[in-house]
C-alpha cells in the first residue's frame, strides 16, 4: 500500500505566496490510500474506516492500518481500479483549526 497526502493549492498559494501554505503533511486535506490487490473482484472487498483505522478484507488478504492522522470517517471516497487492481481510498483530515488550515 501506498499513503499519499493531498492539498488545495490555487496561484496565491503557488506562485505568490500569500497563504501560509507549505509542502509538509500540515498542510494537506486529505489522506489517499493506494492499496494493490492483485486477483481480487470488487464484491470480494470489505473496507470499514474508523477515525484513526482503516480495516481493509478480502478472501486472501487483509490490512489493518492506523492512519497518519485522524479522518473524518463519514465522508469518504473508494474506487476500485480493475485494470490497477488497486482500491483507492480519499479521507479528509480531520483536524483542529489553526493558523494553517482555516478551511
Amino acid at each position: 500500500y501506498q499513503i499519499l497526502f493531498k492539498q488545495c493549492v490555487g496561484t496565491e498559494d503557488a506562485f505568490f505566496g500569500m497563504s501560509r501554505k507549505d509542502p509538509s503533511t500540515a498542510c494537506c486535506e486529505d489522506v489517499v490510500i493506494k492499496i494493490k490487490l492483485p486477483e481480487t473482484k470488487y464484491s470480494d472487498i470489505t473496507l470499514d474506516i474508523q477515525d484513526k483505522v482503516l480495516d481493509l478484507r478480502t478472501p486472501k488478504k487483509k490490512l489493518l492500518l492506523h492512519l497518519p492522522y485522524d479522518v473524518d470517517s463519514k465522508n469518504g471516497k473508494a474506487r476500485f481500479l480493475a485494470e490497477e487492481e488497486t482500491l483507492e481510498v480519499t479521507l479528509r483530515v480531520s483536524r483542529m483549526f489553526d493558523f494553517i488550515n482555516f478551511v
